[in-house]
């Protein structure tokens, strides 16, 4: 009985070989381009939550603009660009504008000067306690960074753009934000609200 001890010749060892060279490169490249997928997704994820939790604390604060329960007539939007917005609000409800003093420590009547503002320099937005003179800073915060763009606007009650501060009823917001994504490039990431502020219209 001859028992056959023939193995692969090289030539099989060649196309062996060459088969899974390729069957593992394109392992490879699939996993590389979901590890690329993934890690885009999760910047993309992370930038969308940065830009709504940044946009819902100013909507918060500019809703408030111009809340006057004792009917004073001193609060309201003091100043507009379309990069910055000033505005006061009787947070503690005393009918007085309660000079921001951080050197006590910020409290709620210190917020009742308040300022957004877009640094394009540095691309940040920052949240600003200013005092009477509209000059002096009491306090600036960084709100969050990369941002590329951040765009007020200002509307009347019949929705038609002003600049005039005793029209204005409507705040627009919007702002972008971007970042690097590994070797993807940058993703960004823009959402566009409105704020109505309904303490102004008692004004």
């Amino acid at each position: 009985m001859k028992i056959d001890k023939k193995g692969f010749t090289a030539v099989e060892l060649l196309i062996s070989l060459a088969i899974m060279s390729i069957t593992l490169g394109s392992i490879y490249s699939l996993y590389m381009s979901f590890i690329r997928t993934c890690t885009k997704e999760s910047v993309k994820i992370k930038l969308q939550q940065n830009v709504r939790s940044s946009l819902d604390m100013m909507i918060r604060d500019i809703r408030l603009a111009g809340l006057d329960p004792a009917g004073t007539g001193e609060f309201g939007i003091t100043e507009v660009t379309p990069q910055r917005i000033k505005f006061t609000a009787d947070r503690d409800m005393d009918g007085e504008l309660d000079i921001p003093n951080a050197a006590d420590g910020i409290d709620l009547p210190d917020l009742e000067y308040m300022e957004y503002e877009f640094d394009n320099s540095n691309g940040i937005v920052r949240m600003s306690l200013y005092k009477p003179d509209g000059i002096t800073k009491e306090m600036s915060d960084t709100l969050v960074e990369n941002v590329t763009g951040l765009t007020f606007s200002y509307f009347t009650s019949n929705d038609v753009t002003t600049s005039n501060l005793d029209d204005i009823r409507t705040v627009g917001i919007e702002m972008t934000i971007k970042k690097i994504s590994a070797r993807d490039g940058p993703v960004s990431r823009t959402l566009i609200k409105r704020v109505i502020c309904r303490n102004l219209d008692y004004q």
